[in-house]
């Protein structure tokens, strides 16, 4: 069992440091706001600090190592989250919209006394990303989108697949073989099995969210410079989808990177972490 160490009041939320973080973290904190309780993992104390969402359905700690990895290699404070449901983290999951997981974000900026944040999200994670960026344009100083889908659908086959795949009552065996051929190159699918948690459930939730949100209210992401990264063999989150926003969008870089699906995290991390070193410290010298 948790136990707290302090606790802090910041612009009417409540912060509670934990002593056993659920990740390698230099600090872990729930950050509670109006009845929402936001477990948050803090690696670093660089004076550029960048938030990371996780993919569809998935826990902060598969952005553990690259969290870890971004921080220790330049003056970059890296921040993750669990969503609603997972961990400590205890928000509702009926009847919201992406608005309300790019609230949560902006809720632990706040808590952190951030006026302004490098934002990154991961698959499902852009979504949510690209909404707080176009819900508050001037607080965000960088957006990365790492596997940025929305507009080009995948094939019938895999729409079907997924389905399957964020089902609450789908087998832990059919899910761990759906989950490696959805969100793993051909060649990559035994790292697959890396995934230790499920949570399908918030998964279908968040689906649910995207739907009922209008796509002109999150698509073009805010204002703010863009690099939208995509994985050359994503069957989910289809590569058309990161030229369409690139060739649309000023101001946005566009990289490719082959032999990865959907979960580059896993199956790229060293080239994904340098990219996001190299972005935002790009950024932040511009703006300095």
């Amino acid at each position: 069992m948790k136990r707290f160490n302090k606790t802090a009041s910041a612009t009417g939320m409540l912060i509670a440091f934990l002593l056993s973080p659920v990740v390698h973290a230099q600090e872990t904190m729930i950050v509670t706001d109006q009845g929402n309780a936001i477990e948050t993992f803090i690696y670093g104390q660089g004076s550029e600090t960048l938030i990371i969402a996780a993919g569809n359905g998935r826990p902060a700690s598969d952005l553990e190592m690259l969290a870890e990895g971004v921080a220790e290699s330049g003056d970059l404070r890296v921040v993750t989250y669990n969503y609603r449901t997972i961990g400590e983290s205890r928000s509702p999951l009926t009847e919201i919209t992406l608005h309300d997981f790019a609230d949560d974000v902006w809720r632990i900026a706040d808590a952190l006394g951030l006026r302004q944040v490098h934002l990154a999200g991961k698959t499902y994670g852009n979504r949510v990303m690209r909404t707080a960026s176009a819900d508050q344009p001037d607080r965000v100083s960088s957006l990365i989108l790492i596997g940025a889908g929305g507009e080009i659908l995948p094939s019938a086959e895999v729409q079907e697949k997924y389905l399957r795949y964020i089902d609450p009552n789908v087998s832990r065996e059919e899910w761990l073989q759906l989950h490696a051929e959805l969100n793993f190159a051909a060649g990559n699918r035994h790292l697959a099995t890396a995934a230790n948690e499920e949570y399908p459930a918030l998964a279908s939730a968040q689906v649910a969210a995207s739907n009922a949100t209008p796509s002109s209210e999150w698509v073009d992401g805010g204002t703010a410079p863009m690099m939208v990264i995509t994985c050359l063999q994503d069957v989910v989150a289809v590569p058309q989808n990161g030229l369409n926003i690139a060739m649309s969008r000023p101001n946005t870089w566009l990289v490719g990177i082959a032999e990865c699906g959907h979960n580059m995290v896993f199956e790229q991390p060293e080239a994904l972490r340098l990219l996001l070193v190299q972005y935002v410290s790009r950024i932040a010298a511009g703006n300095r």
